[in-house]
């Protein structure tokens, strides 16, 4: 007869109540509810969030977590100056960027955060703006006017990728400058993506003509970028949580709106829980905890995700 020692090489363990570190596929007795317990990964969900003041999409997005969010920019249509600041419960009003643009990338925290490029209504920008929590100052501006980047890391080491064209150039931030970094291999805009300047991820967007998705994904070092595994559904215009190693693509494709979402392990996609508006969007936060909000068509809806985790459960007999 098998047994769980023949197949794991040791016995079941008594704990009383839960070991205090779980991993997936541990089995134990719990001397205090008397009964065989387990653990598996519980399927993330979406709730709903405190709805932003005003409706928009190509916003800047990838600022701040999920209790401290910053959101700047966008359209609806025309161009916004609008930013605001999300609580974890609730989006406030902030100070307003010093110039109205949508297509702007985001990197940085709510306290320490940058607006790049965009689109101000008349012709695509370089400008930089940086947040102090409490107002914009107009900071070194990127090399190449561009709309539609992908942005990544802080306001000291940013990133930004792609750009309209498609363009496959990437520039990087010291605080300061701007300084040329090394190109993608596939050139495209309004791509999806999170991570550091050091250990960033883009994926999907437009790649040439319209409609013109990808569903390819490339990993940047610090120094160049490299193929990985591509998304399951190809889309732009999406919102994006996590690392580089940890990362959840959510939604996308303004002109038919998607709910779907999707995981990185850092070797493959996975499908998990949709989203329960279908909308193109910008997010920020972890793969564990994150936010999306805004998107099109105009919405004022915010979704907090929780994400997969490891829990504890009771055996039961069928």
């Amino acid at each position: 007869m098998t047994t769980y020692k023949g197949i794991k090489g040791l016995s079941i363990q008594t704990v009383a109540g839960d070991p205090s570190n779980l991993a997936a596929g541990d089995i134990w007795y719990d001397s205090v509810a008397r009964k065989v317990q387990g653990a598996k990964i519980a399927v993330g969900s979406w709730a709903s969030g405190g709805n932003l003041n005003n409706g928009r999409n190509q916003t800047s997005g990838q600022v701040g977590i999920y209790t401290a969010g910053l959101v700047a920019g966008g359209g609806n249509p025309g161009v916004f100056n609008h930013s605001e600041e999300y609580n974890g419960s609730a989006w406030a009003e902030g100070d307003n960027l010093g110039t109205a643009r949508l297509g702007c990338g985001g990197m940085g925290t709510q306290t320490a955060g940058s607006i790049a490029a965009g689109h101000n209504n008349t012709a695509v920008v370089a400008l930089n703006e940086e947040y102090d929590g409490t107002s914009y100052t107009e900071s070194g501006d990127l090399n190449t006017a561009r709309q539609g980047v992908t942005g990544s890391g802080t306001q000291t080491a940013g990133l930004v990728s792609g750009g309209n064209g498609p363009s496959a150039s990437s520039e990087e931030y010291n605080g300061t400058a701007w300084t040329e970094g090394n190109a993608l291999n596939t050139g495209r805009y309004f791509g999806g993506g999170c991570g550091t300047q050091t250990s960033a991820i883009t994926t999907g967007g437009e790649v040439s003509g319209s409609p013109s998705r990808t569903a390819d994904a490339e990993q940047y070092d610090g120094t160049s970028w490299t193929e990985v595994g591509n998304i399951n559904t190809a889309r732009y215009n999406m919102g994006t949580m996590g690392a580089t190693n940890s990362l959840a693509v959510i939604a996308g494709s303004e002109d038919s709106p998607k709910a779907l979402v999707e995981e990185w392990d850092n070797t493959s996609w996975t499908e998990v829980a949709d989203l329960s508006t279908a909308r193109d969007n910008r997010g920020s936060g972890t793969v564990a905890n994150g936010i999306v909000y805004g998107g099109y068509p105009q919405s004022t809806a915010t979704e907090e995700w929780t994400g997969s985790a490891v829990v504890a459960v009771t055996f039961t007999s069928s």
